[in-house]
Order: C-alpha cells, then sequence, then structure tokens
C-alpha cells in the first residue's frame, strides 16, 4: 500500500470516530486528571485528534488490534498520559508477578529433602 493511501485510510477511520462521537476528548478521566464534568477541554476543531480504545488497553497490540467500532476520539496530551499509565501500571503488574513466582525459591521448608 502507498503511504498516500495509507494516510487516507487512517483519515478515514478518524474522520468517523469524530463523526460518530464529536470532535472533543473521550477519555473521562482516563489520563490521570479529573477534568470537570468528566471531560476533556483540550480537544476542540484546532488541535489535532486521534483515534484510540476507551478504555487504553494495557499494551499496544490489543491498542492496535481493536475494532472500529471501540475508537473514540483523544486529544494528544489525554493520550500521552493515558498511555504512560499504562506503561507503568503493566510495568508493575510484571512486577508483582516475578516476585510471587520467585517466592517459591526461598521456601526452605517445601525444598526437597526438608532443607537438609
Amino acid at each position: 500500500m502507498s503511504p498516500r493511501r495509507k494516510t487516507t485510510a487512517v483519515l478515514t477511520v478518524l474522520e468517523q470516530v469524530i463523526k460518530t462521537y464529536g470532535y472533543s476528548c473521550c477519555c473521562a478521566g482516563g489520563c490521570g486528571v479529573e477534568h470537570p464534568g468528566r471531560q476533556c477541554r483540550v480537544g476542540g476543531e484546532k488541535g489535532p485528534m486521534l483515534a484510540a480504545p476507551h478504555p487504553l488497553p494495557l499494551t499496544e497490540h490489543e491498542t492496535a488490534s481493536a475494532p472500529v467500532s471501540e475508537l473514540r476520539p483523544w486529544c494528544p496530551p489525554c493520550w500521552r498520559k493515558a498511555r504512560k499509565r499504562n506503561t507503568e501500571l503493566a510495568a508493575e503488574l510484571r512486577r508483582q508477578a516475578l516476585d510471587e513466582a520467585q517466592l517459591g525459591l526461598f521456601d526452605i521448608e517445601a525444598a526437597p529433602g526438608g532443607g537438609r
């Protein structure tokens, strides 16, 4: 696919999302900022918008594979903040899983031979 065709396809999806949900950010606090009335005021007709799922999934793979019906308009600042929060949350979940997996390594009583 030529770069020009690819850009046209992306714009068509964004235009469809904006036409369906309007030209305002849908983050509703998903970025970590409590917006007045639970609506971000950054999105506007003057600024660029992105189309991404709401709530934003933890992995980029889930975000990229989301169907168009799950996409909502996001302003770039809120999308970046939400992505950063998700990256930090995923790292914390991986760290906790690793910690839990390693607990059995130091359980001497459960070791073969009972620690003798």
